[in-house]
């Protein structure tokens, strides 16, 4: 139970660093009179992650995600793919990090957080976490390991209130700790928000790869 509840935690903390929702979150916290869509982003960041990561759980249930034993053969196949869909992602990362000189190029739904409406930001939220592919793998890869943890529904819950917990505690904790210290640390947001954004496909490409090999190797070893 521990290692597979381990994994799911190693994915959870892969999500949690994903850099694009901390740098929607950081910019909006630059962003005055911002303070219910902060809010709203950070609900729909956290229910999406919530809803995809319980669906993953419940259909690996139906099909016998594992045993008090061990996985279904089933299941660590799917974490070879996933582990390789990963590494594939990686290397994509990688090869679109921007060159030394140049300005990092954000996607197209950042730009629409400036002086969106409350529902606009949760939906934003909310499709990030449940359509973005790389936190839709990450989070299969944390629903097989927690389906596949021996001990029955109790150890599927507390496992995916972690991971819940652990995936989106940058995004929340960001928006707890705005509200109360209010706008004093801006230079540090700014430092951050700037770094984040130079560095975002670097980082991802980096925790992809080692994400992708464990999943892979963990598949392997359960076969």
């Amino acid at each position: 139970m521990g290692e597979a509840i381990g994994e799911s935690i190693v994915l959870a903390l892969g999500l949690a660093v994903t850099s694009l929702p901390v740098v929607a979150i950081v910019l909006m916290l630059l962003e005055e009179g911002a303070g219910r869509r902060r809010l709203a982003f950070a609900v729909g960041w956290l229910v999406g992650t919530a809803a995809v990561l319980t669906v993953v759980i419940a259909a690996s249930d139906s099909l016998g995600a594992g045993s008090d034993a061990s996985p279904a053969r089933w299941a660590s196949i799917a974490r070879i793919a996933l582990g390789a869909g990963l590494l594939v992602l990686a290397v994509v990362d990688w090869r679109q990090r921007p060159r030394r000189g140049e300005a990092a190029e954000l996607p197209g739904w950042m730009a629409a957080l400036g002086g969106s409406t409350v529902t606009r930001s949760a939906t934003l939220g909310l499709a990030l976490a449940s359509c973005n592919p790389k936190n839709v793998v990450l989070i299969l890869g944390g629903g097989l390991a927690i389906a596949g943890a021996p001990g029955g529904l109790a150890v599927e819950v507390v496992g995916a209130v972690v991971f819940v917990l652990v995936a989106t505690a940058p995004v929340t904790t960001l928006v707890l700790l705005y509200r109360f210290l209010g706008a004093g640390p801006r230079r540090a947001l700014d430092a951050a928000n700037a770094w984040m954004q130079a560095n975002n496909a670097v980082v991802m490409a980096a925790l992809l790869l080692v994400i992708g090999l464990l999943l892979v190797v963990n598949g392997i070893a359960s076969l």
